[in-house]
């Protein structure tokens, strides 16, 4: 999965909100970003599953983000990230012995690990910027290639940005074990998305940001390690994104409201509400809170339990993914910072559940997800 690094404008986290630094101006010095972070998934309960391995994921992640000027008017960035991962993954789902679905995990733990790096190059203007990165990402079983090409410009003496994004990728897939298990010896697909957002400073302690983006994607969609899974071969994905920053003087602290609503034609529409405080407690030192919801609708070929007597050519998925349900993640966040550099340590807590749901949902899916995540970053300019 091919995954962008987020621009410094969408959050904002410094102690004071007044005129923000668009990525439209070229960096004066270097930064290097350097992130670790452990994530582990919650097993899943006995009564829920009838065969293979109960216990889920566990990865650990390694990134680093390096971003400097090169020359006049150009900056360079390279960016890495090492994934190493273990634990089992859902099969399929069958009816149980009280009618509801029940889960089939895979037999024993698949480990594997996953690649990423990234190089890019950005061109500067006196009120505008152009981008061009290029995307490798390999696991055992999956290459992608991606390249993003983007721009910003600024008016209004930089009270107003609009952005532009265009992306093309290029994934291979082929699966271990195809012969024993049957599965696609190999396969492709290909993404395009393009993205376009407005920026506007309201006043000098606060900004908002709206954006649309569309995805299409095509060839092969289907996961080839479910039991039974048949997807169609294009999706079409939209996305619609708000963001407000508000800088609160008297608290001396800074409000980030985020909201995004998103729909595909397989028939999935989700929602996601987020907002985080950024409380400064003394000179170099933040307490960041945070708290996100997420509602999602099922695909409109999403079953909760698989059906063998339909044939191979009608969709159909059982994959938890795609099934009705919510989620609420709450995190917490330590900032301390000092002159040109900063350390910061996080944990996040994601539950969900079909009652989280603004939709209904028929059965719970056995196999949603409960899990932490905790990180620890530092970053510095020289």
């Amino acid at each position: 999965m091919i995954k962008a690094r987020p621009s410094p404008l969408l959050a904002l986290s410094t102690a004071a909100l007044s005129l923000p630094v668009f990525s439209a101006s070229q960096p004066a010095e270097i930064e290097l970003s350097i992130k670790t972070s452990v994530y582990k998934e919650g097993d899943i309960p006995a009564h829920l599953f009838l065969s293979g391995s109960n216990e889920r994921y566990d990865i650990d992640i390694h990134q680093f983000y390096l971003l400097g000027p090169i020359a006049r008017n150009w900056s360079l960035a390279l960016s890495g990230s090492r994934e190493i991962m273990s634990g089992a993954s859902p099969w399929g789902t069958v009816r149980g012995i009280d009618g509801k679905p029940a889960l089939i995990m895979s037999g024993a733990t698949i480990r594997e690990s996953r690649t990423e790096v990234s190089i890019g190059v950005n061109r500067y203007t006196n009120h505008a910027s152009f981008g061009l990165a290029i995307t490798r990402s390999t696991e055992n079983d999956y290459e992608a290639h991606a390249i993003v090409l983007s721009g910003e410009w600024d008016f209004n003496n930089k009270l107003s940005t609009l952005t532009l994004g265009l992306s093309y990728s290029s994934d291979d897939i082929e699966p271990v074990d195809a012969a024993l298990f049957g599965r696609v010896q190999k396969e492709n697909k290909h993404s395009r998305s393009f993205s376009i957002g407005w920026t506007q400073v309201l006043n000098k302690t606060s900004l908002l940001q709206s954006g649309v983006s569309v995805t299409k994607h095509d060839g092969y969609l289907t996961d080839p390690y479910k039991l039974r899974d048949s997807r169609p071969d294009e999706r079409l994905e939209w996305a619609l994104s708000l963001r407000y920053r508000k800088f609160f003087e008297n608290r001396n602290g800074a409000l980030h409201l985020d909201c995004r609503y998103y729909q595909d034609d397989f028939g999935i529409q989700s929602y996601t509400l987020q907002t985080a405080w950024y409380q400064n407690l003394s000179e170099g030192i933040q307490l960041v809170p945070s708290l996100r919801y997420y509602s999602q609708r099922e695909a409109d070929f999403y079953l909760s339990v698989d059906d063998f007597s339909l044939p191979l050519s009608v969709n159909q998925s059982s994959d938890y993914r795609l099934s009705t349900y919510g989620a609420y993640t709450f995190g917490l966040k330590g900032i301390v910072s000092h002159n040109n550099w900063s350390v910061s340590i996080s944990i996040d807590r994601y539950i969900s559940s079909d009652r989280y749901a603004l939709a209904d949902a028929n059965f719970k899916h056995p196999a949603l997800l409960d899990f932490s995540l905790a990180s620890l970053g530092f970053d510095i300019r020289f």
